[in-house]
């Protein structure tokens, strides 16, 4: 694994891991067991990387790991089935209660993702085949 730069989620990815020649760019995500989140904002510039990836992880009160969400194609394929679906809507408005669109973010709906229920699951998703 390879620090880039200390920067929060400027590229639309949190972590950069590799196997052999395969580069992933893994956006993660959390959320608890019992939300009822519909969706989540995914930014355009994963969909550029080689091979973005998304994997939310669903923990329960006590913070274990429930399952995995992930969204993603095989290694090496990029994350095309991006484009879609919808821009996502704005966020909290300015002091003058402006609200700017998000036109490089897109609002993937949970029911996009892929329950895996096991770190080893993960792992195969991630790099392919252990």
């Amino acid at each position: 694994m390879e620090v880039l730069r200390p920067e929060f989620d400027a590229g639309g990815y949190d972590i950069v891991v590799g196997r052999g020649t395969l580069v992933r760019h893994v956006q993660f995500k959390c959320k608890l067991a019992s939300a009822k989140t519909a969706k989540v904002n995914i930014s355009l510039s994963l969909g550029k990387k080689p091979s973005g990836c998304v994997l939310w992880m669903v923990i329960n009160p006590d913070l274990t790991v429930d399952h995995y969400l992930w969204f993603g194609g095989p290694p090496p394929s990029p994350l095309s089935k991006i484009q879609r679906y919808p821009t996502a809507p704005p966020s909290n408005g300015d002091a003058t209660g402006y609200k700017a669109e998000k036109p490089n973010m897109k609002a993937v709906p949970i029911k996009a993702f892929e329950r895996l229920d096991t770190l080893e699951a993960v792992a195969e998703r991630l790099l392919g085949p252990l």
